[in-house]
């Protein structure tokens, strides 16, 4: 089942990432016309799936609860198909927030975040990190 929604999910984001248009009203009609039945396809095949159990439940119900909100994709042309550009901008700080909690003191802690700190700003300055840091140190 889940591979069949994968692939469905597949087909329904390589047909946005692959639309043609010179419009933002011309991106409304060729998603309505070519995204949007796939999209339709998915819900169809989730809302078959009989007595889902566990893990599998609650991601049908999860996408289910959020199909009106993915559907106005097809009334805005400007709103993305999905969130994977904030979710990676964010994904540094997560990654240092769970690293810190195995800092063994405080001074470990800071010292943790004042390389984040470094790192960052390097990226933000497109430098080589590596470089960067072997020039620095």
């Amino acid at each position: 089942m889940a591979k069949e929604v994968l692939k469905l999910m597949g087909a329904v984001f390589h047909t946005e990432k692959n639309l043609q248009y010179g419009s933002a009203a011309e991106k409304l009609e060729l998603r309505n016309q070519l995204v949007k039945p796939k999209l339709d396809k998915v819900y169809d095949f989730l809302t078959k799936i009989k007595h889902p159990m566990g893990k599998l439940k609650r991601a049908i119900n999860n996408a289910l609860k959020l199909k009106d909100r993915l559907y106005k994709i097809f009334d805005n042309a400007q709103l993305p198909l999905d969130n994977n550009p904030v979710e990676q901008s964010i994904r540094p700080t997560t990654l240092v927030r769970k690293n810190s909690l195995f800092a063994t003191s405080q001074n470990g802690a800071k010292a943790n975040a004042m390389i984040y700190t470094i790192i960052q700003t390097v990226k933000l300055n497109n430098l080589r990190i590596f470089d960067y840091l072997k020039y620095v140190f």
